[in-house]
């Protein structure tokens, strides 16, 4: 098997990005409302496979169904991410990769819907210390992304034997386990904040999967 195949092959669990989103809070409910419940939106992406270390991924600007999703017909130089639950309550992506300041964005309609470049994969198979089972997959992704947690939440840090920590950014949408298997030097942390916390993800960011179950943690972060 060739290396562009078997980069293929790893692209049907490709990481992702995320498609991000925020839900709002209404401290005045009265005992006689319905308790809101958080909505968990599923973002669509298509990766374009320019080389093995060059991939662009675009996200969904329409309102796609899973169906209308699942019914487009792609090239052999196209591939289809698995959808992802994001994890901030809001995020943002300021710019895309290939654009020289904050708001520009390429946008394209391709396979007769509309979507924004917003990520770029940089470098596949990265070396990750004490990986030797192969439990996480590691790649470098171009991308200027604003990530936000509301204060009360539990977030889920990835830590590695350097001591380099990652935050959990999204969730396979059909994964079939919550429960990342990752290797005995690596450790996870659920850390409660306080306070609404902003991140600028690194650029590149180094992307980690847990490879049982396609959580994705991005950093290193502070």
């Amino acid at each position: 098997m060739t290396k562009t195949i078997k980069i293929y092959t790893k692209l049907l669990l490709l990481f992702s990005l995320i498609y991000l989103i925020g839900c709002s809070k209404d401290d005045d409910v009265s005992p006689e409302e319905e308790p809101v419940t958080e909505e968990v939106r599923i973002g669509f992406e298509l990766v374009n496979i320019i080389s093995p270390d060059s991939i662009l991924v675009w996200t969904n600007e329409d309102i796609l169904t899973q169906e209308q999703f699942d019914s487009i017909q792609l090239p052999t130089t196209w591939r289809k991410n698995e959808p992802r639950e994001g994890m901030p309550n809001f995020a943002r992506f300021l710019r895309s990769p290939n654009a020289s300041q904050d708001g520009d964005f390429t946008t394209a309609e391709h396979f007769g819907y509309n979507w924004l470049f917003n990520a770029q994969i940089v470098e596949m198979d990265v070396s990750l210390p004490g990986n030797d089972q192969g439990l996480l997959a590691g790649r470098y992704i171009a991308k200027f992304h604003e990530v936000t947690f509301d204060a009360g939440r539990t977030l889920s840090v990835l830590i590695s034997p350097d001591g380099e920590e990652y935050i959990l950014i999204s969730r396979d949408a059909n994964r079939t386990t919550d429960i990342p298997i990752i290797p005995d030097d690596w450790q996870i942390e659920e850390r409660l904040i306080t306070e609404e916390l902003t991140l600028e993800l690194p650029n590149p960011t180094l992307n980690i999967r847990a490879e049982n179950n396609q959580d994705s943690w991005q950093g290193p972060i502070e």
